[in-house]
Protein backbone atom coordinates (compact mmCIF):
# COMPACT_ATOMS: atom_id res chain seq x y z
CA UNK A 1 0.00 0.00 0.00
CA UNK A 2 3.14 2.53 0.71
CA UNK A 3 4.15 1.95 -2.96
CA UNK A 4 0.94 2.23 -4.22
CA UNK A 5 0.44 5.64 -2.41
CA UNK A 6 3.86 6.82 -3.34
CA UNK A 7 3.31 6.06 -6.75
CA UNK A 8 0.22 7.93 -7.02
CA UNK A 9 1.72 11.28 -5.30
CA UNK A 10 4.77 10.90 -7.91
CA UNK A 11 2.47 10.59 -10.74
CA UNK A 12 0.23 13.45 -10.05
CA UNK A 13 3.08 15.95 -9.13
CA UNK A 14 5.23 14.31 -12.52
CA UNK A 15 1.63 14.96 -14.41
CA UNK A 16 1.00 18.34 -13.25
CA UNK A 17 4.64 19.85 -14.02
CA UNK A 18 4.33 18.33 -18.12
CA UNK A 19 1.41 20.40 -17.98
CA UNK A 20 3.02 23.12 -16.63
CA UNK A 21 6.28 23.04 -18.59
CA UNK A 22 5.05 21.81 -22.30
CA UNK A 23 1.32 24.04 -22.23
CA UNK A 24 2.50 27.16 -23.35
CA UNK A 25 4.27 25.89 -26.26
CA UNK A 26 1.67 23.04 -26.75
CA UNK A 27 -1.66 24.86 -26.95
CA UNK A 28 -0.46 27.59 -29.81
CA UNK A 29 0.89 24.06 -31.65
CA UNK A 30 -2.73 23.15 -31.18
CA UNK A 31 -4.71 26.15 -31.56
CA UNK A 32 -3.13 26.97 -34.73
CA UNK A 33 -3.26 22.93 -36.13
CA UNK A 34 -7.02 23.09 -34.81
CA UNK A 35 -7.90 25.72 -36.99
CA UNK A 36 -6.41 24.65 -40.14
CA UNK A 37 -7.93 21.45 -39.54
CA UNK A 38 -11.42 23.44 -39.62
CA UNK A 39 -10.39 25.32 -42.85
CA UNK A 40 -8.97 22.43 -44.85
CA UNK A 41 -6.62 23.54 -47.62
CA UNK A 42 -4.78 27.07 -45.70
CA UNK A 43 -1.69 27.45 -45.17
CA UNK A 44 0.28 27.54 -41.78
CA UNK A 45 0.67 31.33 -42.62
CA UNK A 46 -2.88 32.00 -43.91
CA UNK A 47 -4.02 30.08 -40.22
CA UNK A 48 -1.93 32.34 -38.17
CA UNK A 49 -2.96 35.81 -40.08
CA UNK A 50 -6.28 34.37 -39.57
CA UNK A 51 -6.24 34.35 -35.92
CA UNK A 52 -4.07 36.70 -35.52
CA UNK A 53 -5.68 39.42 -37.84
CA UNK A 54 -9.18 38.69 -36.12
CA UNK A 55 -7.96 38.45 -32.03
CA UNK A 56 -4.18 39.62 -32.31
CA UNK A 57 -1.84 37.56 -30.61
CA UNK A 58 -3.94 36.84 -27.89
CA UNK A 59 -6.14 34.46 -30.04
CA UNK A 60 -3.03 32.31 -30.39
CA UNK A 61 -4.17 30.98 -26.50
CA UNK A 62 -8.16 30.84 -27.63
CA UNK A 63 -9.33 27.15 -25.90
CA UNK A 64 -6.59 27.97 -23.24
CA UNK A 65 -9.08 27.38 -20.16
CA UNK A 66 -10.97 24.25 -20.94
CA UNK A 67 -7.62 22.94 -23.00
CA UNK A 68 -5.66 23.37 -19.42
CA UNK A 69 -8.56 21.61 -17.19
CA UNK A 70 -8.42 18.72 -19.68
CA UNK A 71 -4.91 18.50 -19.19
CA UNK A 72 -5.11 18.84 -15.22
CA UNK A 73 -7.71 16.47 -15.05
CA UNK A 74 -6.25 13.66 -17.47
CA UNK A 75 -3.17 13.48 -14.87
CA UNK A 76 -4.85 12.29 -11.86
CA UNK A 77 -5.82 8.74 -14.05
CA UNK A 78 -3.89 8.40 -16.93
CA UNK A 79 -0.67 7.77 -15.00
CA UNK A 80 -1.86 5.43 -12.70
CA UNK A 81 -4.04 3.23 -15.04
CA UNK A 82 -0.71 3.02 -17.52
CA UNK A 83 1.27 1.35 -14.66
CA UNK A 84 -1.26 -0.73 -13.06
CA UNK A 85 -3.16 -1.94 -15.37
CA UNK A 86 -0.74 -3.69 -17.01
CA UNK A 87 0.63 -4.58 -14.05
CA UNK A 88 -2.46 -6.74 -12.71
CA UNK A 89 -3.24 -7.71 -16.16
CA UNK A 90 0.44 -9.53 -15.80
CA UNK A 91 -0.99 -11.94 -13.71
CA UNK A 92 -3.01 -13.42 -16.15
CA UNK A 93 -1.74 -12.25 -19.64
CA UNK A 94 1.73 -13.23 -19.84
CA UNK A 95 2.09 -11.25 -23.17
CA UNK A 96 2.95 -7.75 -22.47
CA UNK A 97 1.83 -6.15 -26.31
CA UNK A 98 -1.62 -7.69 -25.73
CA UNK A 99 -1.48 -6.27 -22.03
CA UNK A 100 -0.49 -2.32 -23.73
CA UNK A 101 -3.45 -2.80 -25.97
CA UNK A 102 -6.16 -3.87 -23.33
CA UNK A 103 -4.29 -1.21 -21.19
CA UNK A 104 -4.79 1.80 -24.15
CA UNK A 105 -8.52 0.30 -24.80
CA UNK A 106 -9.59 0.77 -21.42
CA UNK A 107 -8.00 4.23 -20.61
CA UNK A 108 -9.32 5.52 -23.85
CA UNK A 109 -13.02 4.36 -23.31
CA UNK A 110 -12.79 5.65 -19.60
CA UNK A 111 -10.94 9.30 -21.42
CA UNK A 112 -13.71 9.72 -23.88
CA UNK A 113 -15.98 9.85 -21.57
CA UNK A 114 -13.92 12.14 -19.49
CA UNK A 115 -12.75 15.00 -21.85
CA UNK A 116 -15.40 15.19 -24.46
CA UNK A 117 -16.65 18.22 -22.86
CA UNK A 118 -13.75 19.86 -22.34
CA UNK A 119 -12.66 18.59 -26.38
CA UNK A 120 -15.50 20.64 -26.98
CA UNK A 121 -15.69 23.07 -25.69
CA UNK A 122 -11.93 23.80 -26.58
CA UNK A 123 -12.72 23.11 -30.94
CA UNK A 124 -15.67 25.64 -30.39
CA UNK A 125 -13.22 28.16 -29.44
CA UNK A 126 -10.49 28.24 -31.26
CA UNK A 127 -12.28 27.17 -34.66
CA UNK A 128 -14.80 30.35 -34.25
CA UNK A 129 -13.46 34.09 -34.01
CA UNK A 130 -15.69 35.16 -31.17
CA UNK A 131 -14.32 37.00 -28.37
CA UNK A 132 -15.53 36.27 -24.62
CA UNK A 133 -16.86 33.22 -23.31
CA UNK A 134 -19.93 32.79 -25.58
CA UNK A 135 -19.06 29.42 -26.35
CA UNK A 136 -20.12 28.54 -22.88
CA UNK A 137 -23.68 28.59 -24.27
CA UNK A 138 -23.13 24.65 -25.57
CA UNK A 139 -22.86 23.85 -21.86
CA UNK A 140 -26.13 21.15 -22.19
CA UNK A 141 -26.01 17.69 -22.13
CA UNK A 142 -26.64 17.34 -25.74
CA UNK A 143 -24.12 19.60 -27.02
CA UNK A 144 -21.62 19.16 -24.73
CA UNK A 145 -21.32 15.58 -25.88
CA UNK A 146 -20.81 16.62 -29.55
CA UNK A 147 -18.83 14.10 -31.42
CA UNK A 148 -18.25 11.80 -28.76
CA UNK A 149 -18.05 8.82 -30.67
CA UNK A 150 -15.25 10.08 -32.94
CA UNK A 151 -13.69 11.07 -29.67
CA UNK A 152 -14.06 8.02 -28.14
CA UNK A 153 -12.51 6.48 -31.53
CA UNK A 154 -9.48 8.57 -31.83
CA UNK A 155 -8.46 8.16 -27.84
CA UNK A 156 -9.18 4.13 -28.18
CA UNK A 157 -6.73 4.26 -31.69
CA UNK A 158 -4.57 6.84 -29.83
CA UNK A 159 -3.42 5.46 -26.48
CA UNK A 160 -3.63 1.33 -28.00
CA UNK A 161 -1.07 2.51 -30.49
CA UNK A 162 0.87 4.60 -28.33
CA UNK A 163 1.44 2.68 -25.62
CA UNK A 164 2.04 -0.65 -28.10
CA UNK A 165 4.96 1.03 -29.67
CA UNK A 166 5.82 2.77 -26.61
CA UNK A 167 6.87 -0.53 -25.03
CA UNK A 168 8.03 -2.24 -28.16
CA UNK A 169 10.60 0.64 -29.39
CA UNK A 170 12.05 1.13 -25.28
CA UNK A 171 12.38 -2.44 -24.47
CA UNK A 172 13.92 -3.17 -27.65
CA UNK A 173 16.68 -0.40 -26.73
CA UNK A 174 17.41 -2.29 -24.01
CA UNK A 175 19.61 -5.12 -22.62
CA UNK A 176 18.02 -5.72 -19.56
CA UNK A 177 14.29 -4.79 -18.29
CA UNK A 178 15.40 -2.65 -15.39
CA UNK A 179 17.65 -0.54 -16.78
CA UNK A 180 17.06 3.18 -17.11
CA UNK A 181 16.55 4.32 -20.36
CA UNK A 182 19.65 6.81 -21.74
CA UNK A 183 19.24 9.92 -22.77
CA UNK A 184 20.14 9.23 -26.71
CA UNK A 185 17.60 6.14 -26.12
CA UNK A 186 14.60 8.31 -24.60
CA UNK A 187 15.17 10.79 -27.80
CA UNK A 188 14.90 7.53 -30.01
CA UNK A 189 12.02 6.03 -28.37
CA UNK A 190 10.59 9.24 -28.19
CA UNK A 191 10.32 10.31 -31.88
CA UNK A 192 9.87 7.13 -33.47
CA UNK A 193 6.13 6.66 -30.79
CA UNK A 194 5.38 10.08 -32.00
CA UNK A 195 5.98 9.40 -35.51
CA UNK A 196 3.41 6.31 -35.37
CA UNK A 197 1.08 7.83 -33.33
CA UNK A 198 0.50 10.72 -35.75
CA UNK A 199 0.37 8.30 -39.07
CA UNK A 200 -2.25 6.59 -36.86
CA UNK A 201 -4.73 9.13 -34.62
CA UNK A 202 -4.29 12.10 -36.99
CA UNK A 203 -7.11 11.77 -39.57
CA UNK A 204 -9.21 10.91 -36.19
CA UNK A 205 -8.10 14.28 -35.16
CA UNK A 206 -8.93 15.99 -37.89
CA UNK A 207 -12.57 14.33 -38.56
CA UNK A 208 -13.16 14.89 -34.55
CA UNK A 209 -12.29 18.94 -34.92
CA UNK A 210 -14.82 19.18 -38.09
CA UNK A 211 -17.59 17.00 -36.17
CA UNK A 212 -17.24 19.36 -32.88
CA UNK A 213 -16.75 22.50 -34.63
CA UNK A 214 -20.05 24.71 -34.43
CA UNK A 215 -20.52 25.56 -38.29
CA UNK A 216 -20.33 21.49 -39.26
CA UNK A 217 -23.54 20.05 -38.91
CA UNK A 218 -23.34 17.62 -41.77
CA UNK A 219 -20.63 15.73 -40.23
CA UNK A 220 -22.73 14.69 -37.12
CA UNK A 221 -25.29 13.28 -39.21
CA UNK A 222 -23.27 10.96 -41.09
CA UNK A 223 -21.14 7.68 -40.43
CA UNK A 224 -16.98 8.27 -39.68
CA UNK A 225 -16.54 6.09 -42.87
CA UNK A 226 -18.82 9.08 -44.48
CA UNK A 227 -16.96 11.45 -43.17
CA UNK A 228 -13.57 10.34 -44.33
CA UNK A 229 -14.43 9.60 -47.73
CA UNK A 230 -15.85 13.09 -48.20
CA UNK A 231 -12.69 14.66 -47.00
CA UNK A 232 -10.42 12.39 -48.50
CA UNK A 233 -12.60 12.87 -51.91
CA UNK A 234 -12.24 17.32 -51.34
CA UNK A 235 -8.59 17.47 -50.27
CA UNK A 236 -6.83 13.82 -50.41
CA UNK A 237 -4.61 12.89 -47.74
CA UNK A 238 -3.56 16.25 -47.05
CA UNK A 239 -6.83 16.91 -45.77
CA UNK A 240 -6.81 14.45 -43.44
CA UNK A 241 -3.05 15.10 -42.11
CA UNK A 242 -4.27 18.75 -42.07
CA UNK A 243 -1.94 20.17 -39.40
CA UNK A 244 0.42 16.97 -38.97
CA UNK A 245 3.30 19.25 -38.31
CA UNK A 246 2.23 21.48 -35.71
CA UNK A 247 0.76 18.48 -34.16
CA UNK A 248 4.14 16.34 -34.47
CA UNK A 249 5.83 19.16 -32.45
CA UNK A 250 3.67 18.64 -29.35
CA UNK A 251 3.79 15.07 -29.46
CA UNK A 252 7.32 15.13 -29.48
CA UNK A 253 7.56 17.71 -26.59
CA UNK A 254 4.92 15.35 -24.70
CA UNK A 255 6.88 11.74 -25.38
CA UNK A 256 10.09 13.38 -24.66
CA UNK A 257 8.68 13.72 -20.75
CA UNK A 258 6.36 10.55 -20.92
CA UNK A 259 8.44 8.56 -22.52
CA UNK A 260 11.28 8.54 -19.30
CA UNK A 261 8.49 9.17 -16.82
CA UNK A 262 6.48 5.41 -18.19
CA UNK A 263 9.82 4.27 -18.08
CA UNK A 264 10.48 5.03 -14.27
CA UNK A 265 7.43 4.28 -12.93
CA UNK A 266 7.54 0.83 -14.43
CA UNK A 267 11.58 0.12 -13.43
CA UNK A 268 9.79 1.31 -9.83
CA UNK A 269 6.19 0.18 -9.55
CA UNK A 270 4.83 -1.67 -12.56
CA UNK A 271 6.18 -4.25 -15.56
CA UNK A 272 9.78 -3.95 -15.12
CA UNK A 273 9.54 -4.27 -11.27
CA UNK A 274 7.71 -7.46 -11.64
CA UNK A 275 10.19 -9.12 -14.57
CA UNK A 276 12.72 -8.34 -12.10
CA UNK A 277 11.39 -10.16 -8.92
CA UNK A 278 10.49 -13.02 -11.28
Amino acid sequence: MGDYIKALIETQVIGAFRVALTMPLEHVLDRIKTYKQSKQGITYIQSYLDIKGARGLIGLYDGFYPSFLRNMVKQYYRWPMMIFIPSMLNDHIHNQSINKIITGASIGLFESCIITPFERLKTLKMTSMATGFGYLKYITLESIYVGFRIQTTRQVVSWTNYLYWDHKVRYALKTDPGQPLSIVNSLIASTLSSILNILAVHPFDTIKTLVQMEENHNYRKISLYQSFKIVYQNYGLAGLYAGWQARIIAYFCQALLTTPTIDYLERNYGISKTKKQQ
